[in-house]
């Protein structure tokens, strides 16, 4: 081949690169355009682009009431008009932070098909105060991130969405999910300059997962303390009142007045409710007036006994009804609040 040959092919060969190079371009910004067009039209006429937005939850985890969080791992999908995938610009608004584990489009039937799997850690405020039947609805927030729902609108694909866990969570049980479509409302344009208004609304899509307490071992462990000090107590005050007595009856309910406190402070720690009074926290609370309860019929037993020795039986009787009604009334007074709380749930 001759030099003038080769020259004239690079010659052919770069102009071919360049019109490629410029019919991408000139695609790109078409692309754009039709998008911005869209947007536009949809503005004018009030007909959002409307996306199907789907979610399936498979496996919850870390569920963290101290620090108002828990994981979950779970698919999301929408369904597109081509070219407007909603995915790229929607966000997990309630997550602390989200990982994605695999992305995939495809064009189906005229519509583009996205999906994403996502490891997450979302907010949840966490309410124990009905502990050990409490229930919880775990919300996870999917919101469009960049136009208001006035140009895009997402409409929940319910028939395919749903849960089910690879490994089910020790203590609880879900007892169903729901999806909300909702409107995230802002008191701010965020600085849009062609906004009329100092506010915006954006789409947004609610996944409601209801969780259920299954197991009541964490109640026993939190309880346990409370209920075997009752029960030293009452061994207790099987002694009557006497001079010797008495001194070890006090010490026992010294004793037992700090293991519930102990008891109570530990249970606080661990359902994270030093500003909320719990279930737990009520029965101990009952058990704190027990033993002050009983301790001041000691005390006033032992009192007596000495301004009144001869009247040793009828101060026996009373000893012996006194702590029988803190008893019965503690009793009384537990039952009633589980069954309160039960019936709450």
């Amino acid at each position: 081949m001759t030099k003038l040959g080769g020259l004239k092919l690079l010659r052919s060969h770069g102009a071919r690169l360049c019109l490629m190079l410029i019919a991408g371009v000139v695609l790109a910004l078409a692309l754009e355009l039709s998008a911005a067009a869209k947007a536009q039209v949809a503005t004018r006429t009030g007909s959002p682009i409307r996306h199907r937005i789907g979610l399936y939850v498979t496996d919850l985890h870390s569920l963290d009431p101290s620090r108002g969080t828990f994981g979950a791992t779970l698919w999301v999908w929408s369904v597109d008009p081509v070219g407007e995938p909603a995915l790229r610009t929607m966000e997990f608004a309630n997550a602390d932070r989200t990982t994605v584990k695999l992305e995939t489009v495809a064009l189906r039937e005229g519509v583009s098909w996205s999906q994403r799997s996502v490891v997450g850690t979302f907010r949840h405020a966490w309410d124990l105060r009905n502990f050990p039947f409490d229930r919880h609805s775990l919300e996870i927030w999917l919101e469009e991130g960049a136009q208001e729902e006035n140009v895009v609108a997402y409409e929940a694909d319910a028939a395919n969405s749903g849960h089910a866990l690879y490994v089910p969570i020790q203590g609880w049980r879900v007892a169903g999910m729901r999806l909300e479509v909702a409107s995230a409302h802002y008191a701010t344009s965020f600085g849009d300059p062609a906004s009329p208004e100092p506010t915006s609304r954006f789409a947004r899509l609610r996944a409601v997962i209801e969780l259920e307490r299954a197991d009541f071992t964490g109640f026993l462990k939190l309880t346990a303390t409370l209920y075997a000090a009752f029960l030293i107590c009452v061994i207790g005050n099987l002694m009557v009142v006497t001079s010797t007595t008495f001194a070890p009856r006090i010490t026992l309910l010294g004793i037992s007045l700090f293991a519930l406190v102990v008891s109570m402070r530990s249970a606080s720690a661990t359902l994270g409710s030093e500003h909320a009074a719990t279930l737990i926290d009520k029965l101990h609370a009952v058990g704190l007036a027990y033993v002050v309860a009983v301790t001041a019929v000691t005390v006033v037993v032992r009192m007596r006994l000495e301004v009144a020795p001869e009247g040793t039986s009828r101060l026996a009787r009373l000893d012996r009804w006194g702590c029988l009604a803190a008893a019965t009334l503690f009793l009384l007074v537990n039952g009633w609040l589980l069954l309160w709380a039960a019936g709450k749930a």
